[in-house]
């Protein structure tokens, strides 16, 4: 071990008792935010360790849930089998912020969003859960009047979906 080694450094567990925890972000309040599909909940967590439910979501079935903030403020959540992108609102309600279903016929994922509030978020180009075989996926863009197309297909992605210059800040 390194002189310089510092026990406070050393890697600790933030929080236990995930289900499948996925899409993690760091939120505008400094905590750490993800989805745990299994729970079908969206949680905050501070460097404490201290956990909040920010979203609960009833989903008829498991599927991913994938997140990430507009440049004003609003959560988004990709509703993956109901081929929706929702908002979270100031009272917590949730809102359609766009229907993706005349972009593709199978689910959504992962989701980022770049500094002039368009939306990019990935679609897959079969159904895992049918036992399908993988073929490559779509980009879906969803601007920030909530109209939606395709933008990229032929895309075999890797987790989780990154801005490359477009405009969005670390």
């Amino acid at each position: 071990m390194s002189e310089a080694y510092n026990e406070n450094l050393a890697p600790q567990s933030l929080m236990t008792g995930l289900v499948f925890g996925e899409s993690p972000r760091w939120g505008h309040d400094s905590r750490l935010w993800l989805a745990d599909w299994g729970a079908q909940e969206v949680v905050a967590v501070g460097p404490d360790g201290e956990s909040e439910v920010m979203v609960r979501l009833r989903f008829p079935s498991f599927q991913p849930i994938c997140i990430d903030w507009l440049p004003d403020g609003p959560l988004l959540i990709v509703s993956a089998s109901d081929r929706l992108l929702l908002r979270r609102e100031a009272d917590g309600s949730l809102v359609t912020y766009a229907d993706l279903t005349g972009v593709s016929d199978l689910g959504f994922n992962e989701i980022v969003v770049d500094g002039r509030g368009n939306a990019y978020v990935n679609g897959g180009g079969f159904n895992l859960m049918a036992g399908e075989k993988f073929a490559p996926g779509i980009v879906a863009l969803v601007t920030p009047d909530g109209s939606t197309r395709q933008v990229a297909d032929g895309i075999a992605w890797r987790q989780p979906l990154e801005p490359a210059g477009v405009g969005r800040s670390p």
